[in-house]
């Protein structure tokens, strides 16, 4: 094999199976997940499972990501299934595992979703990788049970970490724009839970929200967003790290309809960045995602304004790379 073949062999392996993998579209076979990947995560390696199991009970409406999950419920036996052929392709990987991500595009914390007994044994198992330390659970706050939280740490001896949307502040917003239906009393009713289980929380930040939002105005709602969240996390001693996400038009959700009746212009990456630097300048832990996960056209992303390249894509790279 010449070395012009090895290359092309090389770029063609890791477009499919490296960082910019696809999501994947709905399966139908339930003995997979619908993603998997090992990736270094802002400096630790992080071996991320997105099961394949019974859609979200919430249908958001910016967000197209419970669609192509099972409207039927997903056994154990096939949530079981997933998890051993992740293992089982990432095998040469589990000695340098430092944390694991469970997520099923909804909350693996609800028991209508998620079958408990799979969580349970995922969770169990994990206690034999001893060099992962971190567990990080994708749900809403609402899902939490002190009690089965607790015993998550106890049978896996490992830090939690509870991943979660806020997305905004701004009550009108998460209301009336993205059908969010919690209310913050409510998350905040979750973050007392999170403190007394002594859990971490990491949470996503949309940048620009709202269709009717200006680049100005999404900056200042932004700005407030992660101070709000920030600020009711240190008042519980929760160790939080923020997601600054910029909106991106998620094709055929009641939100992309509404972007393009009002003509919707993305945020621009160097206003995401530029109050990600802020941010971290007073101590937030901040980093910035980076993926549309396959769901928007690059016009409805930060890559169709006129100030992307890919020198600041890079930049705005380097800025997570030193989380």
């Amino acid at each position: 094999m010449s070395k012009y073949r090895t290359a092309k062999y090389l770029k063609s392996l890791y477009r499919e199976y490296g960082p910019s993998k696809p999501m994947g579209m709905s399966l139908s076979d339930r003995s997979k997940p619908h993603y998997f990947l090992h990736r270094n995560f802002l400096g630790e390696q992080d071996l991320a499972i997105l099961f394949n199991t019974k859609r979200c009970r919430y249908q958001c409406k910016f967000c197209a990501l419970p669609f192509k999950s099972s409207s039927d419920w997903v056994s154990t036996e096939d949530i079981l299934s997933q998890y051993l052929y992740v293992l089982q392709q990432v095998k040469h990987s589990l000695s340098v595992l430092e944390r694991i991500t469970i997520a099923n595009e909804g909350s693996v914390f609800d028991v209508e979703t998620f079958a408990p007994e799979a969580l349970a044994d995922i969770v169990r198992s994990t206690k034999i990788l001893t060099r992962v330390r971190k567990l990080v659970f994708e749900t809403r706050l609402e899902f939490i049970d002190i009690a089965r939280l607790r015993e998550v740490k106890k049978i896996s001896d490992k830090q939690v970490d509870i991943l979660t949307g806020f997305e905004t502040h701004d009550e009108h917003i998460r209301d009336n724009i993205l059908g969010k239906r919690e209310p913050l009393d409510s998350f905040l009713l979750g973050l007392d839970k999170v403190a007394d289980t002594e859990s971490e929380l990491t949470t996503y930040i949309l940048f620009k929200p709202s269709p009717y939002m200006t680049d100005s105005e999404a900056m200042i709602e932004a700005e407030n967003s992660i101070d709000y969240v920030t600020t009711q996390c240190h008042k519980r001693a929760i160790p939080v790290s923020i997601r600054l996400n910029p909106m991106y038009v998620s094709k055929q959700t009641p939100w992309a309809k509404l972007a393009e009746s009002n003509s919707y212009k993305p945020p621009r990456l160097s206003d995401v960045l530029e109050l990600a630097q802020e941010k971290r300048r007073e101590g937030v832990k901040i980093y910035i995602g980076l993926t549309s996960e396959g769901l928007a056209d690059t016009s409805g992303t930060y890559k169709g304004r006129e100030d992307f390249s890919f020198k600041l894509l890079n930049q705005a790279l380097q800025f997570n790379s030193k989380f």
